[in-house]
């Protein structure tokens, strides 16, 4: 069951990855006549989006690097090439081949997607690079903060500490899926990955809360700290607080993650650390709900 869960999620990193590509292949059509003069044309591009669709392949790791790489070797002109790059990276990542995966993500460029910047940061990682690996980490937050901060609908303050940065963030409007309307991000000076706090009522959680005990639980309050590996609950709020106890209470727990931050210890080339829902790592502004 776990093996066709991790397929679950990757085919659903996959998926997103080959969403945003053919955005790109859309926007070469403009520069067709060009493009068709090349020995690689947008007809190939399309076929190899429909290799990593084939319902009649297992779209398992091996498969979708082989068939992108094939197509990255054959056309390393056409504008799809930096996504396919990214998608190989992936694929190459979840085989645990880290210099492969580090070959991919640096021909990708600039990469503006959450996820595969931070497999990028555990390939790094995986084969020693540390410096790489914690300058993306860098830039991530930087454009993470930059976006915040150009929100009309979140309120970011930074809060330097001894061993890292602390960004108390406020939202608005509640995000529709979490209901989450204050985080606080640490990020730590040296190496090491961020953590998040938040006080969030998500949907799902209450439903199952309200069908285990049966009663009402309007009001309630989950206190989760977000780690690269997981989420750990850290309690539970049931009668309204102050805004100074959510602030000392998230400072209190941040400061005691960024004295001993999470770090890959391994150096096997396959043992490569991914985190896992990095978006709750760095929260962004909230969905609308409609």
């Amino acid at each position: 069951m776990g093996d066709l869960i991790r397929l679950s999620k990757r085919k659903r990193r996959w998926l997103g990855a080959i969403a945003a590509t053919a955005v790109t292949t859309l926007m070469a059509l403009s520069a067709l006549p060009s493009a068709e003069a090349q020995s690689c044309t947008l007809q190939d591009a399309t076929q190899w989006q429909l290799a990593l669709n084939d319902p009649a392949e297992e779209q398992s790791p091996a498969y979708i690097r082989r068939v992108t790489e094939a197509f990255l070797e054959a056309c390393p002109e056409r504008p799809e090439f930096f996504d396919a790059s990214r998608i190989a990276g992936i694929a190459a990542a979840d085989m645990g081949d880290a210099p492969g995966a580090n070959q991919h993500f640096t021909n990708a460029g600039r990469m503006r997607n959450l996820q595969s910047n931070f497999y990028a940061m555990g390939s790094f990682l995986a084969e020693g690079k540390d410096r790489a690996a914690w300058r993306i980490r860098d830039q991530v937050v930087e454009r993470w903060r930059s976006r915040l901060e150009r929100s009309p609908q979140v309120s970011l303050t930074p809060l330097p500490q001894k061993h890292g940065m602390i960004y108390q963030v406020r939202f608005d409007t509640p995000d529709r899926e979490t209901n989450l309307r204050m985080a606080w991000v640490a990020v730590p000076y040296g190496p090491g990955w961020p953590a998040s706090l938040g006080f969030s009522s998500e949907r799902m959680r209450l439903a199952l809360r309200r069908t285990s005990s049966g009663s009402s639980v309007s009001g309630l309050e989950f206190v989760d700290l977000n780690r690269c590996l997981g989420r750990r609950a850290l309690g539970e709020i049931k009668q309204p607080i102050s805004p100074q106890m959510y602030h000392d209470t998230a400072l209190s727990s941040l400061n005691a993650y960024l004295a001993d931050p999470d770090i890959p210890r391994g150096r096997d080339k396959r043992d490569i650390q991914i985190c896992v829902w990095p978006a709750r790592l760095l929260p962004g502004p909230p969905k609308r709900a409609g």
